[in-house]
Formats: C-alpha cells, sequence, structure tokens
C-alpha cells in the first residue's frame, strides 16, 4: 500500500487560510499560458447548479501555480483577480531549478495542497484542469453530482475547443476523430464486458488532468500522485485502479481544449496532436490494438474479477475455480498466495499483469485503425439494445 506523506514543511499557499465553506479544491499548473488563460479563469466566472442556478462561489477555491513564466501570464491572472474579487482565486509564483521544473511535479505539489487544506474542514474534493482549459458552466456541479451518486473520481470529457478544431489541417483532424472514435467503442466495449456498477454506459476513455476529480479519502488511500516527470495522469490513474478506486467517465462533465501542437509537455495530447500532423497522408501507418486483442484483453479481466469476487465464500477452491472460469495460468502456491494476500482486486490484478502470470494467449497483431474501428462496431452490435450516438463523431 502507498503511504501518503507530504512534506508540510514546503506546501504551498499555507499563508492563506481555507473558507470553512470550500467544498472543492481546484488546481491549475501554469507556465506561459498569456493565450488562454484569462479565458480559463473566466468559464469559472459564471458555474451553475445542476439546475441551471448560479453555484455559490463560496463553495469552491482555484489554486494557480505559475511555475517559470516568461510571459504575461501572472499579469492576466493578477488583474482577473481584481476584477473578480468575489472568487477565491489564488496564485502563487515559483521559479524551480530544471530537475523539477516539469508538470509531474507541479500537479503532484498541487493536489497535494489541495489535500492538505480540504483536510481542514473535513474533507472535499481535489479538482484539477489546464491553462489552456475552459471548463463548461456546470462543470463544478456535475462533478459533485457523480461523486454524491457513488464515484470516487471522475474523469470528465476533454473535447477540443471549436475554433481549434477548425485551424487544425485536413489530415491532423482527421486522425483526431478516428482515434476518438476507436477509444470510444473501446470504452463501450469495456462497459459491455466489464459492466462496472460505477461506471456504466454512457461512458468514455478520458480520465486525464484536463478534467479530473477525487475526493480526499480516495487520493490518501492511493498514495497521491507518483513520482514521475510526464504523463504523471496516466500514473494516477494505473495507482488508483490498484487501490479499486471507483472511477466515473462521465459525460457530463465537459472540458474544452487548445488543440496547439506544440505543448508543455514532451508527451500528451499536443504531443499527438503533432505526430498526426507530422503523419498527414500517410494513413497506412496508422496501426493500432486489434478488436480481438481487446475483447481477449478485457474477458481476462473480467474471469480474474468473478474469481475476486467470491473468495470470500466458505466453500471457496482457488484452484478449481481458476479451472471453472477456464482460464490459463501459472496455478503454483506463488500464485495462490499473491492472491490470498492482496487487499485490492487491482493490485492483485497489476501484479499478474506485470508478471505475466496469465499465459498462453493467442498473440494478436496490431491493425490499421479503420479496420479496428470496424471490427469493434460489428461485435457492439452483437450486444442487445445498443446505442451508437455517443461513438458516431465521423
Amino acid at each position: 500500500m502507498n503511504n501518503f506523506s507530504p512534506n508540510t514543511n514546503d506546501i504551498l499557499f499555507s499563508q492563506l487560510e481555507i473558507l470553512p465553506s470550500i467544498q472543492s479544491s481546484i488546481v491549475i499548473p501554469v507556465k506561459n499560458e498569456e493565450t488562454y488563460i484569462v479565458k480559463t479563469l473566466n468559464s469559472f466566472a459564471q458555474q451553475v447548479d445542476i439546475l441551471g442556478e448560479p453555484l455559490p462561489v463560496d463553495q469552491f477555491e482555484i489554486l494557480i501555480l505559475a511555475n517559470n513564466c516568461s510571459d504575461n501570464s501572472v499579469a492576466y491572472i493578477k488583474d482577473f483577480q481584481t476584477k473578480h474579487p468575489d472568487l477565491n482565486i489564488y496564485l502563487e509564483e515559483i521559479t524551480l531549478p530544471s530537475a523539477q521544473a516539469n508538470i509531474g511535479y507541479i500537479r503532484r505539489k498541487l493536489m497535494e495542497c489541495a489535500y492538505l487544506r480540504l483536510a481542514k474542514n473535513g474533507g472535499g474534493i481535489i479538482v484539477t484542469t489546464d491553462g489552456d482549459t475552459i471548463v463548461a458552466q456546470d462543470w463544478i456541479a456535475q462533478t459533485y453530482w457523480e461523486i454524491e451518486n457513488g464515484a470516487e473520481c471522475v474523469g470528465g470529457r476533454i473535447l477540443l475547443a471549436d475554433d481549434e478544431l477548425e485551424g487544425l489541417d485536413e489530415y491532423t483532424r482527421l486522425h483526431h476523430f478516428k482515434d476518438e472514435k476507436y477509444h470510444l467503442l473501446i470504452a463501450e466495449l469495456e462497459a459491455r464486458i466489464i459492466n462496472s456498477s460505477f461506471d456504466p454506459l454512457p461512458r468514455h476513455h478520458q480520465h486525464f488532468n484536463g478534467s479530473f476529480a477525487i475526493t480526499t479519502d480516495c487520493y490518501y488511500r492511493s498514495g497521491g500522485v507518483p513520482v514521475v516527470n510526464q504523463l504523471e495522469d496516466c500514473a494516477f490513474f494505473e495507482r488508483l485502479e490498484s487501490v479499486d478506486a471507483k472511477i466515473r467517465h462521465s459525460w457530463k462533465v465537459k472540458v474544452y481544449t487548445s488543440a496547439r501542437c506544440i505543448g508543455r509537455t514532451e508527451i500528451g495530447l499536443s504531443y499527438q496532436l503533432n505526430e498526426w500532423k507530422n503523419l498527414g497522408k500517410q494513413v497506412d501507418e496508422y496501426f493500432v490494438e486489434s478488436c480481438p486483442s481487446i475483447i481477449n484483453r478485457l474477458t481476462i479481466k473480467k474471469n480474474l474479477m468473478i474469481l475476486w469476487e467470491i473468495k470470500e465464500r466458505p466453500d471457496f477452491d482457488f484452484y478449481q475455480e481458476v479451472g471453472k472460469i477456464a482460464l490459463e495460468m501459472a496455478l503454483n502456491d506463488e500464485m495462490y498466495e499473491t492472491f490470498k494476500n492482496s487487499r485490492y482486486f487491482g493490485e492483485w490484478y497489476e501484479k499478474i499483469i506485470k508478471s505475466k502470470q496469465v499465459n498462453g494467449q493467442e498473440e494478436f497483431p496490431a491493425v490499421h485503425i479503420d479496420k479496428a474501428i470496424k471490427d469493434l462496431m460489428i461485435k457492439l452490435k452483437e450486444y442487445a439494445h445498443h446505442n451508437l450516438p455517443q461513438t458516431s463523431i465521423l
């Protein structure tokens, strides 16, 4: 189990007391975002509840960490603070050495800070977005709704802003649409096979920092954001899965982000857009995981989940039950001990995958994305009451 133990001597915003009414702390890392930051902050000025009524501004605070900025971002943020004194927007500026000047470090420090601030109020919701992203008018309220209805974490739908999308060249836009459709189809197939009670259809595939929320209780249980230089949201998601966090991929929670091809990280959306831009007309080189491979992977996971769910039965026999679900596993004492001693299913599943204890699987070669999309759509039509609206984006 990961232990969450932030360095309380190095906590940001420590001179600013949290209001007792605050339910959520929204963290935004900023580095040279003068083009977008005012639009981002403006989207918080008119937040409404799920009925469309104004959301009380004393329910949330916004913590902005401006690191190593060399443009007008800080000046714009300060000007916005002056013009919107009703909003609880707090800003800190720092200059970091190169070893720490990465988004993984910044996001982790901000989320630790938010956790400690909310703990003073008995807990709450840590929410994160980016300095080039506009949140929907009901973004906060819909996040609250999902958590009130059983989620511990909420991944919002991250869409490219319309004007940004129009600015992409034809082939980059086409690759983006295909990639979105492919992953949405996988998300639907996963929902059909895994059948999660807390992440049902309609759902999507995104759990990234452009729109992500987590309860303080779940944040503590997970041990916090792993120490990585980039793709901290992916590393964090894996950690959350390892502690069986209830992660909801909500269509109600939406943000609209930039489509810049040069971003603030070496790997991320901007990196992917740039890769697609470079791919251009070479559509024949766009290969992805095949439908059979995806089904095989998800079916194995579901079968292991079934095994885990019945482990407490008085008559449970590990080796017998494995045989019933026809899994080809490395059945030995070590495998059984791993199963018996793991606290969470996700923890056990992670160990199995990393040690390759599920073996004898057929190798599935990658296929062109067009074939993968076609095969996934055919497979999904085999399920009763299938509805395609969420995936029909081309």
